[in-house]
């Protein structure tokens, strides 16, 4: 279970990542600077499957990861859908992502969604890039803001969640906007709210990645953002990569 949304304007994108996770789940290590193939990455780790479900790189490469839990799980021994997060960071544009996703043995992981973005999306200021691995086919098309996933009652979920983004986001340019509603919850709807309460599970942490031409930052604030997420906890939980990073580069 997951919530996504995002901004994109003339000088780069950020995004809003709530992970939703069991309550049993241990709690994931906060982003490291990590570097694959001369590629300088941001990204946390989950100490389970030992990937990631969002990453961004000093080329402006930002990737998201969601569970496709209506897709049809192969028949094969599978290994953690987050270790694709570490295949696939290094790449510099959305082309590269999808040629290695094709290239890649899917079958070997449950049904995905990945959210793809670099600076060509400033051209566009909505869609992204978004890949869907159902468990039979990968299928390639773009998505726009915001984007959810649910194991249970999807459709319930997106809907009420989606009215809230309509309610705070759609007609605001704030930061603090976007920030209240990754912290929304009521206490009668807290099974489907965007900070989740529910009793086997629950929003576990709030990551926000910004990218423009010369920095790329990634802050994580661990726990439930209704309860931890604020400016300050954003600011001292902030990691930065930097490197001049042209549009020209990045399309």
């Amino acid at each position: 279970m997951c919530s996504v949304s995002w901004c994109i304007n003339d000088h780069g994108y950020q995004i809003y990542f709530n992970r939703d996770e069991q309550k049993t789940r241990p709690v994931a290590l906060p982003p490291k600077r990590l570097n694959f193939s001369g590629i300088n990455v941001l990204m946390p780790i989950d100490p389970v499957g030992h990937g990631s479900w969002i990453s961004t790189n000093d080329a402006g490469l930002s990737l998201c990861l969601l569970n496709n839990y209506q897709g049809k799980v192969p028949a094969t021994p599978l290994i953690s859908r987050g270790l694709l997060l570490s295949r696939l960071a290094k790449y510099t544009c959305l082309d590269e992502v999808g040629q290695a996703l094709c290239n890649n043995t899917l079958s070997k992981f449950a049904p995905f969604i990945l959210l793809a973005f670099d600076l060509s999306l400033c051209e566009q200021q909505e869609s992204v890039r978004a890949f869907h691995w159902d468990g039979e086919a990968l299928c390639i098309n773009t998505m726009t803001s915001p984007v959810f996933s649910s194991a249970v009652a999807l459709s319930q979920v997106s809907q009420y969640r989606y009215a809230a983004y309509q309610d705070l986001v759609v007609d605001e340019t704030s930061q603090a906007a976007r920030l209240a509603f990754h912290c929304h919850h009521h206490s009668a709807q807290h099974d489907k709210s965007v900070c989740l309460h529910r009793e086997d599970a629950q929003t576990v942490s709030f990551t926000q990645v910004t990218v423009t031409q010369t920095e790329q930052h990634m802050s994580y604030v661990a726990g439930s953002p209704c309860d931890h997420l604020t400016p300050s906890s954003l600011a001292n939980n902030r990691l930065t990569l930097s490197k001049q990073t042209t549009m020209s580069e990045a399309s």
